[in-house]
């Protein structure tokens, strides 16, 4: 007997509350939010008019989402030393430790469905032009989008990055506790005999419905990032869509996303509200070249400034 719609909602809600609990949607959608990349990424950007997502698995900072997933199993382990004198939650507990253990061969995250696109609510950051620019963040741009200009995108959400660890280990129990409660109440309505397939069916459920939490929840020491993260659930019909590149060390997946709620025209638009070009030695000449690419993609009225922070080439 497969999960029930009823207790899909029964997921959605418990997820839906703890997103409230970490205040990810509370924000002004006329917020400028700011996406660092490179001459090339700018480039790209613009003239495609989309916006590449990355599969969370291929992040460049791998840790990001095994943070949630680390808070989340040492809760369940918590949870289960609790229940040592009670047999069936001792053993489920004991099967989603196994299964949610860290195997290089197969990470727990590299079938996830989620792409995230990042950005900062920092416009002028020097942290952000040395990650993404060159020696010293030269040949850096920072590209203003107005918040709004995502909304109605279909399976995607932006979302409010929190940094409190406290939250975060407290919205973990919650999650550890849901999951053997829900596991347990699923089974009472489920032929006996059928526990192992129950538990399957559960956990593959559940699981994703947990993983809406994991881009949104990051280590303390990144908080200076004051970072939005816009977060896309694929959907099976859009497995054409998804893009490849080769990093140094593993074949990244994206999807390009586009906005043609935003403005509706031949080439698609993105809600482009502003452009900093990055510290350099340049920076006027490499303004005007903004200016041009811009203009020349229908982007005429969006104001060029030029970074205040200094240039500490390496």
């Amino acid at each position: 007997m497969p999960v029930t719609p009823e207790e899909i909602k029964q997921y959605e809600a418990f997820v839906l509350e703890q997103i409230k609990r970490l205040k990810a949607i509370e924000y002004d959608p006329e917020t400028v939010l700011w996406h660092y990349t490179n001459g090339k990424g700018l480039v790209g950007i613009v003239e495609s008019g989309t916006i590449h997502a990355t599969h969370v698995a291929c992040l460049n900072d791998s840790t990001e989402i095994r943070y949630a997933s680390r808070l989340l199993r040492e809760a369940i382990l918590e949870l289960k030393e609790r229940n040592a004198d009670d047999l069936p939650a001792h053993e489920f507990l004991t099967k989603v430790l196994e299964l949610s253990s860290e195997n290089p061969g197969v990470p727990i995250h590299a079938p996830s469905r989620f792409f995230v696109s990042c950005f900062s609510a920092q416009e002028d950051d020097l942290s952000q032009w040395r990650a993404y620019g060159e020696s010293g963040g030269e040949n850096g741009y920072s590209i203003g989008f107005t918040l709004r200009g995502f909304n109605g995108y279909l399976n995607s959400a932006v979302l409010k990055v929190n940094y409190d660890p406290e939250l975060h280990k407290s919205i973990a129990a919650d999650a550890a506790a849901a999951t053997l409660r829900f596991y347990l109440e699923g089974l009472s309505k489920r032929p006996p005999g059928n526990k192992d397939a129950w538990r399957d069916e559960f956990l593959v459920e559940w699981d994703q419905w947990l993983a809406r939490l994991a881009p949104i929840v990051k280590d303390e020491c990144f908080k200076a990032e004051n970072e939005f993260r816009l977060v896309h659930e694929l959907n099976v019909t859009e497995l054409h869509r998804i893009r490849f590149v080769q990093r140094d060390s593993l074949l990244s997946r994206y999807l390009p996303l586009s906005f043609p709620i935003w403005m509706r025209t031949r080439v698609p638009m993105l809600p482009i509200a502003k452009v900093v070009v990055g510290p350099g030695r340049h920076q006027a000449i490499t303004r005007v070249g903004v200016v041009v690419l811009l203009t020349q993609m229908g982007y005429g009225n969006v104001p060029i400034t030029i970074s205040q922070r200094p240039l500490q080439r390496t």
